[in-house]
């Protein structure tokens, strides 16, 4: 599947935006429509190695994707690579790049794609396409007014790891 994209300029410095998008587990935050069942990997949701299970669709109750952060430039770009599909075995990739201009906006560009390899895939991707094509600009804006602070921004909700309290603190 082609790349989708969604573009969006945050009046934020570039260090906090990155700090927010490097956190895994605020992806329900900004896009509960496009993350369902979101299910961390582990306590630990932020930095290089946190991973999270979610599903893009909610007809497509066995298509579970998963992802791992794993490259991010400081203030510049993260990547999440996994995989969807029956048996996980479509590549995914999702992307945030990061430019911060002289003003102190920054302007996020988000990515998803996935690389089928078998006709039955591609075929089932179809439909998955559409859907994000929809939603991502959607979450794009969402994840502006969280970060300007806008007053009435509706919030997904924080994901838990089994059951864990949310106010839980690994490593004091």
């Amino acid at each position: 599947m082609r790349p989708i994209r969604a573009k969006i300029t945050i009046d934020r410095p570039g260090a906090e935006v990155y700090d927010y998008l490097l956190d895994i587990g605020s992806r329900p935050e900004f896009a509960p429509d496009i993350f369902l069942d979101f299910r961390l990997s582990r306590v630990e949701s932020h930095g290089h190695g946190a991973g999270a299970r979610f599903r893009f669709h909610p007809k497509l109750r066995e298509r579970f994707a998963g992802t791992t952060i794993t490259r991010a430039e400081p203030f510049g770009w993260i990547l999440e690579e996994g995989s969807t599909g029956r048996s996980g075995r479509v590549p995914l990739l999702i992307e945030y790049l990061l430019d911060e201009r002289s003003s102190g906006v920054t302007v996020v560009q988000m990515s998803i794609q996935t690389c089928p390899l078998l006709p039955s895939d591609r075929l089932r991707e179809y439909g998955l396409r559409r859907h994000l094509k929809r939603r991502l600009p959607r979450a794009a804006r969402r994840l502006r007014d969280i970060l300007e602070g806008a007053p009435k921004v509706r919030r997904g909700e924080r994901p838990t790891v089994a059951g864990i309290d949310s106010d839980y603190v690994p490593n004091p």
